[in-house]
């Protein structure tokens, strides 16, 4: 994670999938794909189902704010991308389009006993020209918030943040170029695209070891039949 800790790192099994620094801030993509479960072979990602225990499958985008510290450590906020997410970046940069905005807010959580819960938002977009025309160095604009808020229920059962209600809590954000902004996503998507191979091709890979087992133990059982001496075969 990237969280400042004191770890033997060489010691350490890392789920990053791609991190982008500089002097100032960093941004990382971390795995958090789960597969679905046995009932839903064709989902490929876990989508919170009963049977998944409502786990989802998700990428999780960490960032670091050096020059903000709070009590001596570095602002650190976090959010989550759905691997549709990922794809759907990752197209607007293979397209390399020239306007993109991305925006997610999400409240979660049971409420504190002041009534609020977790709120976090993100934003990723790219615009090709500053406020006065000129063409960007460093087009790509990530920022996520953590904060929190008063959630609301609407007719759909879905929950929103209570209007006016919401605090910010820390927020953290980076400007890429167009080279290091398709790097990582590409390399998330690659990821992606492998443990959907993984899974999909699951159940049937399942089948047919199970299949070969079976025709393997008939075709053993028939050999040390065939191989037995005629005295044990009378006296089976």
């Amino acid at each position: 994670m990237a969280q400042e800790k004191k770890k033997d790192w060489s010691q350490e099994e890392s789920g990053q999938i791609a991190v982008y620094k500089t002097d100032k801030a960093l941004i990382e993509l971390w795995d958090n794909l789960k597969p679905s479960s046995r009932r839903f072979p064709a989902h490929i990602h876990a989508m919170g189902e009963k049977s998944e225990a409502g786990e989802r499958s998700r990428i999780r985008v960490n960032m670091l704010d050096y020059s903000q510290k709070v009590n001596g450590e570095s602002t650190y906020v976090t959010d989550n991308l759905t691997p549709e997410d990922v794809k759907y970046i990752y197209s607007a940069l293979f397209c390399h389009l020239l306007e993109f905005d991305f925006r997610r807010e999400k409240i979660f959580g049971e409420p504190n006993e002041k009534g609020y819960s977790t709120v976090r938002k993100m934003q990723i977009t790219r615009y090709e020209t500053d406020s006065q025309g000129r063409k960007r160095n460093f087009p790509w604009f990530v920022e996520i918030e953590n904060g929190c808020g008063i959630p609301q229920k609407n007719s759909n059962g879905g929950t929103f943040c209570q209007k006016d209600s919401y605090i910010c809590e820390t927020k953290v954000r980076i400007f890429l170029n167009d080279e290091d902004m398709f790097r990582i996503f590409c390399r998330t998507e690659a990821y992606i695209r492998a443990f959907e191979l993984e899974y999909a091709f699951r159940q049937n890979r399942i089948g047919n070891f199970f299949s070969l087992y079976q025709m393997l133990s008939k075709e053993i059982q028939e050999l040390a039949a065939a191989l037995l001496p005629a005295s044990e075969k009378e006296a089976a």
